[in-house]
């Protein structure tokens, strides 16, 4: 088997405190990586020469884009020379053993072209998640009626004597679904109990990917200039219907930069674009599970009225037109994927 070498590729605008965290923390890891490409969109550029002073461990390469992340993604994958690529967000702060167990792992499991650790989320507080928390007996009534996304260890949710029976009925069916995707094609975590999850859909920006994968299943340069919904294509494009890893046992810390982050409106308008603009586009979806989708839309903005969120509402609302249309304005732009 040929040696496995890895290119760290890291998009960045505008984050250079974050950007330098995460590079110190690629400087203190006990197998270091073979190199280290910086796609910079910011103004000012950070430039070369700063980042090689201030980061001497590290292999860097370094482009200057436009702001695109996922064009930037592209760009850096292409220049890249590793079998594997480590998609890193520039706002991740890793433990020293990160590459070095994302390493053995892919080593060991041949057939495993794609793994990471487990992202901890930041809550309102400040606190990171630390595994994948059980949803409530209501939430998970509530996203199976609508086929919403479901996160979390669906085994461990309880239920009162007048649920229990729903409950273990809607445990069955994620279990015969697995960690793939609603009837809606919104993301299904639900299985997370053994020490190394498979899934069709997780976030890649702490991911060990082969190189070869990602030429071949590109990110959607049609999704803007935040990416909105970019890795659950490029997942998509992956072979094996749960071909991700994830490693629960080894935390990454994603601080969720705010700089150049669009609000949570506008997140969720743009990944519903995303979501029913790949449903189009792949096999696997049909007519019928747009018509899931657009169910699904209609219990968002029913939980948004009721919580008086209006901003979510009227992305919900916004949503629902444009699957309901099908003018999708990514779908307008055929000639998006990767270049």
């Amino acid at each position: 088997m040929a040696e496995l070498t890895i290119s760290v590729v890291i998009p960045t605008r505008d984050r250079p405190d974050s950007l330098g965290r995460l590079l110190r923390s690629l400087e203190s890891q006990n197998r270091l990586p073979d190199e280290v490409i910086i796609v910079d969109a910011g103004h000012p550029p950070l430039g070369a020469d700063r980042l090689r002073l201030e980061h001497p461990k590290l292999v860097l390469k370094y482009l200057h884009t436009a702001p695109s992340v996922c064009r930037q993604r592209n760009a850096g994958i292409r220049l890249a020379q590793g079998s594997h690529v480590l998609l890193c967000d520039d706002d991740l702060e890793l433990p020293d053993n990160y590459i070095s167990e994302l390493a053995r792992f892919a080593e060991t499991n041949t057939g495993a072209g794609c793994v990471t650790g487990f992202v901890c989320e930041p809550d309102k507080a400040g606190q990171f998640s630390r595994s994948f928390a059980a949803p409530t007996a209501r939430h998970l009534l509530f996203a199976f009626l609508f086929q919403l996304t479901v996160w979390g260890d669906v085994e461990g949710v309880g239920g009162s004597w007048i649920t229990r029976m729903a409950i273990t009925a809607v445990k069955r069916w994620y279990r015969r679904r697995g960690n793939t995707w609603s009837l809606a094609g919104w993301p299904l975590v639900t299985q997370v109990r053994d020490s190394v999850v498979r899934t069709g859909i997780y976030g890649l920006g702490a991911a060990l990917v082969r190189r070869d994968w990602l030429l071949l299943s590109p990110y959607d340069e049609s999704l803007g200039p935040h990416g909105i919904g970019d890795n659950y294509g490029v997942a998509l494009g992956f072979p094996q219907e749960c071909p991700i890893h994830v490693l629960p046992h080894l935390k990454v810390l994603h601080h969720r930069d705010p700089r150049n982050r669009p609000g949570a409106e506008e997140v969720f308008y743009l990944r519903i674009l995303a979501l029913e603009h790949f449903m189009r586009r792949d096999r696997r979806f049909s007519l019928t599970n747009r018509v899931f989708l657009a169910w699904s839309l209609a219990g968002s903005a029913a939980i948004f009225l009721a919580r008086r969120k209006t901003g979510l509402l009227l992305a919900a609302v916004r949503g629902l037109g444009a699957v309901l249309t099908g003018r999708n304005p990514l779908s307008r732009n055929t000639g998006g994927h990767g270049s």
